[in-house]
C-alpha cells in the first residue's frame, strides 16, 4: 500500500490560490466510481475496477468490502466495474445498481442489487440483471451511471470501442452503444420506458435511448440545484468534451459523435454532418495538447470551497490536472486549473452535503477538496431583466439558490471578481447593505469604512447584511490608481427612483452602463469603488 499523498496545493492563479486537496482514505485498487447512499447516514462508497465495493465512514475505510463481484467482473483495460448508483430511497428499500463488464463475454451490464440482512453488506446473491449490452471490442465501455432529480436511471453508454466508431453505432438509433440510456427501474420489469424518452414506443429507434451521439461517457452528473446533466465526453485523437443538458430538456440530444470531436469536423462519414443545426455543441472543450482522457466531476454545490461555488470540477486522466470552469450559457466558460500535474483521477463523488472528492489510481487515494488558508472567493454578477436589476455575490448558499432559481428571474451574466473571503493586510472587508423595495429592492457594497459608516447614519431604513465574506483593497482616493496585483471594481449606479448598482471589472460595461444614464461612483475619474486581487 503506498502512502497517502501529501496534500497538494490546487492553484487557480488567474485570481489567488484557494483549492487543496485533503487525503481521506487510502489502499484502493484502482477507484473508478465514489458514491454517495443519501441515506443519512454520510457514508462514501468506493468503487474498484476488480469489482469490490468499500465504505468510507468518518474517514476510516471499512475493514470488509460493502460488496464484491470480483467474480463476476472482467477487469482490464477499460472494463471492470465501472458504475454504481444508489436508488434515491435507498435508505427504506435498500437497492443499488452497478454497471460492470460480464466476466464470460465482455457485455455490459447493469443489475440491481440490494442489501442482505446485514445491511452493512451486499447480498450478490439478490442480483437481478435489467440489461445486457453485448460490447464489438474491449474499450469505449462508458461506465456512467447515476439517479437524475426525475427519479430515473441514466446510463453512459461507449460507442463500442475500436477507433473512429467503425459501425457508426453513436449514430444509429436502433443500437444502444453510444448513448445516454434513460429508464425507470420502478416502472416495469424489468424495468419501465420514461415516456418523454424519444424514442418510448420503440418505432424509430430503441426504447431507452435518452440522448445519441457519444464517444465514451466516462462520467456524468447533475447539478444538484439546478437539475442540468453533465456529460464529459472522451474523445478520440484530439479533443476532449463537456456537454450541458438544461433540466427538462436533452430527450433525443444529438450530441455530435462521429461526425465531431468537441467543436471540430472529423471527416468521419455520418447520418448527421458536422456542424448541423440539429447538433448540441459542446459547452467545453480542451485538445490533446493539454491532456488525452477526460475525467467528469461535478457543479460545486457545498459550502467548504468558496472559490468553487458554482463551478463545474473536472480533470484529465494523463495530464494529470483538475480544473473548474464557470459555465454561462452563451458565453465562453471561465476556466481554471486546480492542480497542473501528478495524480491519475479517475473519478470525481460528491457526498450528501455537496462536498467534492477525488479517486487516484495511481496512488489509490481518496482526497476532498478543501480551501487553502488564503481562502480566495468569486463575486459572482446576476441579473433580473424583469427588475433589470444586477447583484453580485460570494456567498456559496446565495450562489446555489439563485443558480437553482430560488428566486425567480435571476441569471449569471457572466461577469466575476475576485476577492478574498476575510480581511488581511491591504484587503479590507466590503460591507453589504440590502435596500428595502420601497427604496430599490437591491444592493450597495462598499469597502470603505468611512463610506460604510456614513450609510449607516444616512440611510437608517438600509439592512446591513453580514458576513460578506468578501475583502478587497480600496483605491487611491484621488486618483483612484488600484495597487500592484489587483484590478479596478467600477461602481456605477442606475440614477432611478429603483435604486441599483452594478460593479464590473470591464471599463467597456462602465462606459456602456453610464451611456444608459449611469453614475459613476468612486474615487478618481475612472469611478474605482475599491480593487480586487488578481
Amino acid at each position: 500500500m503506498r502512502a497517502l499523498l501529501a496534500p497538494l496545493l490546487l492553484a487557480w492563479c488567474a485570481t489567488v490560490c484557494a483549492v487543496t486537496t485533503v487525503p481521506v482514505a487510502s489502499g484502493f485498487a484502482a477507484p473508478t466510481d465514489v458514491v454517495a447512499a443519501h441515506d443519512g447516514s454520510g457514508r462514501l462508497f468506493v468503487a474498484e475496477q476488480g469489482g469490490r465495493i468499500w465504505v468510507v465512514a468518518g474517514g476510516v475505510r471499512r475493514a470488509t468490502p460493502f460488496a464484491d463481484l470480483g467474480a463476476l467482473t472482467a477487469a482490464s483495460g477499460e472494463r471492470g466495474l465501472l458504475g454504481v448508483a444508489f436508488h434515491p430511497d435507498f435508505r427504506d428499500n435498500g437497492r443499488l445498481f452497478v454497471d460492470y463488464t460480464r466476466r464470460s463475454d465482455g457485455a455490459t451490464v447493469i443489475a440491481e442489487l440490494r442489501v442482505g440482512s446485514d445491511a452493512s453488506r451486499v447480498d450478490v446473491a439478490t442480483e437481478r440483471v435489467l440489461l445486457v449490452v453485448p460490447q464489438p471490442f474491449e474499450n469505449h465501455n462508458g461506465g456512467a451511471l447515476r439517479f437524475g432529480p426525475d427519479r430515473l436511471l441514466y446510463i453512459g453508454m461507449g460507442d463500442g470501442g475500436s477507433g473512429g466508431d467503425p459501425g457508426n453505432r453513436a449514430q444509429d438509433t436502433h443500437q444502444l452503444l453510444g448513448k445516454i440510456l434513460r429508464i425507470d427501474v420502478d416502472g416495469g420489469e424489468p424495468y419501465g420506458i420514461p415516456a418523454g424518452n424519444p424514442f418510448a414506443d420503440g418505432r424509430d429507434g430503441r426504447a431507452e435511448i435518452f440522448a445519441l451521439g457519444v464517444r465514451n461517457p466516462w462520467r456524468l452528473s447533475f447539478d444538484r440545484a439546478t437539475g442540468d446533466l453533465y456529460i464529459a465526453d472522451v474523445g478520440q485523437d484530439a479533443w476532449e468534451e463537456v456537454d450541458r443538458l438544461p433540466a427538462g430538456t436533452g430527450a433525443g440530444a444529438n450530441l455530435g459523435w462521429r461526425a465531431m470531436e468537441g467543436l471540430h469536423c472529423t471527416g468521419l462519414s455520418s447520418p448527421v454532418p458536422c456542424n448541423a443545426p440539429s447538433l448540441v455543441m459542446p459547452i467545453l472543450e480542451y485538445s490533446h495538447a493539454e491532456g488525452c482522457s477526460i475525467t467528469g466531476g461535478f457543479v460545486y454545490r457545498g459550502t467548504a470551497v468558496p472559490a468553487l461555488a458554482g463551478r463545474y470540477v473536472y480533470a484529465d486522466y494523463c495530464a494529470g490536472f483538475i480544473r473548474s470552469a464557470a459555465v454561462v450559457p452563451g458565453s465562453r466558460p471561465s476556466v481554471r486549473t486546480l492542480a497542473a500535474a501528478g495524480s491519475k483521477i479517475s473519478t470525481f463523488g460528491e457526498d450528501e452535503s455537496g462536498e467534492l472528492y477525488v479517486a487516484d489510481q495511481g496512488s489509490g487515494t481518496l482526497s476532498r477538496l478543501a480551501a487553502a488558508s488564503d481562502d480566495g472567493v468569486d463575486a459572482i454578477e446576476y441579473y433580473d431583466a424583469g427588475l433589470d436589476h444586477y447583484v453580485v455575490t460570494s456567498l456559496a448558499a446565495e450562489i446555489h439558490a439563485l443558480d437553482g432559481h430560488a428566486q425567480q428571474g435571476w441569471q449569471r451574466t457572466g461577469e466575476r471578481f475576485g476577492a478574498y473571503a476575510d480581511a488581511r493586510p491591504g484587503f479590507d472587508p466590503v460591507c453589504r447593505f440590502y435596500i428595502p423595495p420601497a427604496l430599490g429592492d437591491s444592493h450597495f457594497l462598499s469597502a470603505s469604512a468611512a463610506e460604510c459608516a456614513d450609510v449607516r447614519g444616512r440611510f437608517p431604513a438600509f439592512v446591513e447584511e453580514s458576513p460578506t465574506r468578501l475583502a478587497v483593497a480600496l483605491p487611491d482616493v484621488a486618483s483612484g490608481a488600484c495597487p500592484t496585483g489587483t484590478t479596478p471594481v467600477y461602481r456605477i449606479w442606475n440614477a432611478r427612483a429603483d435604486s441599483n448598482h452594478r460593479y464590473v471589472t470591464d471599463p467597456a460595461l462602465r462606459d456602456a452602463m453610464i451611456a444608459r444614464g449611469g453614475i459613476p461612483e468612486g474615487y478618481g475619474p475612472a469611478g474605482v469603488a475599491f480593487c480586487a486581487p488578481g
